[in-house]
């Protein structure tokens, strides 16, 4: 797991400013997974979770609190600044609600904020598309327009000294009624300490046959150290503060081809293991397609 990322619980929110989020990061990109693969994406990562995954690849242990207008006027200085550094104009179809450009809110764990309701209430007038991404444990109201994307995880615990999923947290029985789709992590069995991730529980595929809607697998990444960039940057911090705008600049880059920071062998593994499951059980397989752009 990459970061010092505590768990919390809804009760760490509980006295948030109205009208604002905490933001780990923000990042226009390529959404690598789910749904709306491919599309040109903003994402918005919200700081702090419920779990602490030791294979989670993303840093959210701090965040900067933003109100929602800072927030969106962001989203708007970030796609003009990746069309400006091309030396070309925004597009019009990256202009305006009608912008072909996905808003992903994802985290940590997204739905500890309950001002993220009102949020993408807001959002929903200046982006024709809006995802978020949530492991499922912490009802909350969302809008109809909003697609929700349900990711469940495991419950992790020591066993001889080594972070072990044990067994899957089934999502709340509301957010599974209210999900588009569920999106799975899955690993070879050998790999023992994530053995659970080998197979989708039962109650997945009951509920994609009684719901008709799609469940997404995607191949576990292990990794054998920190992204360079990203450990370089916290050296030369020494403990000081690191702002959003270096939390999404060097955090969020990290690229499937940077010499050594995989383990090649597990994942070739993995993605052989997953694409044969998803096969078998008509599931759709994902790639982590900004990892492979070396994108954000």
């Amino acid at each position: 797991m990459f970061g010092m990322n505590e768990i919390v619980g809804l009760k760490y929110f509980r006295d948030a400013p109205p009208n604002t989020l905490t933001v780990t990061s923000r990042f226009y990109t390529l959404q690598g997974e789910g749904p709306f693969r491919g599309f040109p994406a903003y994402f918005v990562r919200l700081a702090k979770c419920n779990l602490a995954c030791s294979f989670c690849d993303t840093y959210f242990d701090s965040g900067t609190v933003m109100s929602y207008d800072q927030i969106l006027e962001d989203c708007d200085r970030g796609i003009a600044e990746f069309y400006e550094k091309r030396n070309m104009p925004v597009p019009e179809w990256a202009q305006g609600q009608n912008r072909r450009i996905v808003l992903v809110i994802t985290g940590g764990e997204p739905t500890l904020q309950a001002n993220l309701t009102a949020f993408l209430e807001q959002a929903s007038d200046v982006f024709y598309h809006t995802q978020i991404e949530s492991n499922g444990t912490c009802p909350i109201p969302l809008p109809d327009e909003t697609t929700f994307v349900v990711s469940p995880k495991c419950l992790e615990t020591k066993i001889d000294g080594v972070d072990t999923a044990v067994r899957y947290l089934k999502p709340k029985q509301a957010m599974l009624d209210r999900a588009d789709c569920l999106k799975f992590v899955m690993c070879a069995p050998e790999q023992n300490q994530f053995t659970p991730y080998s197979e989708i529980p039962q109650w997945a595929h009951d509920w994609t046959r009684g719901m008709g809607k799609p469940v997404f697998v995607s191949p576990m990444n292990i990794y054998l150290k920190e992204p360079k960039r990203a450990k370089e940057l916290r050296a030369w911090k020494q403990g000081e503060e690191i702002t959003i705008e270096e939390r999404s600049m060097v955090d969020e880059v990290i690229s499937f081809w940077e010499p050594g920071l995989l383990d090649m062998e597990k994942n070739r593994r993995n993605h052989e293991y997953t694409a044969d499951y998803a096969m078998r059980h008509g599931l759709i397989l994902n790639l982590q397609i900004h990892l492979l752009a070396s994108l954000p």
